[in-house]
């Protein structure tokens, strides 16, 4: 390899449920990708990590050690607002910054989004954001950026109906968003677990658990579309239609044997983690849902 940095690698333990890409660069226009998900609550897409000495917490994206991960966390709503579970992320992004010693920024500014800005990033982590939060100029930065290597990773409600992009739906997530349950909305379910072979942290997550959500329907498994499933959820005993009074006739409806919950897929160069978990602001600091991110 012609990059001459040298880089101690270790297993991440312990972590939090996010995907984090750790990218350096060895000649112009080339990319490698050290992939994890912080060991907390959304799984690793790799297991290693570098090793390094760090500095203070810093939400200033230009004062970045070369080999810290650099983090946005990106929690802008301009529909459905999850203001329990943006605050609690808000909350616990940095102590996570703390524990693995990567830098984080936190904002709402759809501003950030230029090739100039995102290129500072190794992963753009959305927490919920709903509705168009990003122009056309915006939306074509954060396009590229994601397809000539950047990482993302996606929360719940950043995987709804409300952001009006196909891209978004077809490359990024995989996946439509149709309804959630509402009679009732919240539910305990039975999540199994999936192990691809290219994720071997994923032995370290439970193999079944129960977890209560607001469960996602999609109009087709990602799974379809090449994505690689995590997390699946049994719908066994469970309501899935929209409301019992069926005035949404094309939302009584489950997805059967294969209703994905927690997926990544690669876009271009780049990599894209989803979880549709995380509506209560209570779930973020439970350690298994932690552990998954």
């Amino acid at each position: 390899m012609s990059d001459k940095v040298e880089k101690k690698i270790i297993f991440l333990k312990d972590t939090f449920p996010i995907v984090l890409f750790y990218k350096t660069h060895f000649m112009k226009g080339s990319r490698l990708y050290i992939i994890l998900i912080t060991g907390c609550c959304l799984a690793y897409f790799s297991f290693s990590r570098l090793l390094y000495e760090g500095e203070t917490l810093s939400t200033d994206p230009t004062d970045v050690n070369q080999l810290q991960l650099n983090v946005l966390l990106y929690c802008k709503a301009n529909a459905w607002v999850h203001t329990d579970a943006i605050a609690a992320a808000k909350e616990v992004f940095p102590e996570l910054a703390k524990q693995q010693d990567w830098k984080l920024t936190i904002s709402d500014d759809p501003t950030l989004f230029t090739a100039h800005q995102l290129e500072k990033y190794d992963v753009l982590v959305w927490s919920n954001v709903t509705g168009r939060t990003l122009d056309d100029d915006q939306r074509a930065a954060f396009k590229d950026y994601i397809e000539t290597g950047g990482g993302f990773v996606g929360i719940h409600g950043t995987g709804d109906n409300s952001h009006d992009w196909d891209w978004y739906y077809d490359e990024l997530i995989r996946a439509v968003f149709s309804h959630h349950p509402m009679e009732p909305q919240f539910q305990v379910g039975t999540l199994t677990r999936e192990c691809p072979s290219n994720f071997k942290a994923c032995e370290s997550l439970p193999s079944q658990w129960e977890w209560e959500e607001e469960w996602y329907v999609f109009e087709d498994s990602p799974r379809n579309k090449g994505a690689a499933i995590i997390y699946t959820l049994d719908e066994t005993n469970m309501v899935m239609h929209a409301d019992s009074k069926g005035t949404e006739k094309h939302k009584d409806k489950g997805m059967c044997d294969d209703h994905p919950i927690v997926w990544f897929n690669c876009v271009g160069e780049g990599k894209a983690f989803y979880s549709a978990l995380g509506h209560k602001g209570t779930y973020y600091h439970d350690p298994v849902h932690q552990k998954l991110l």
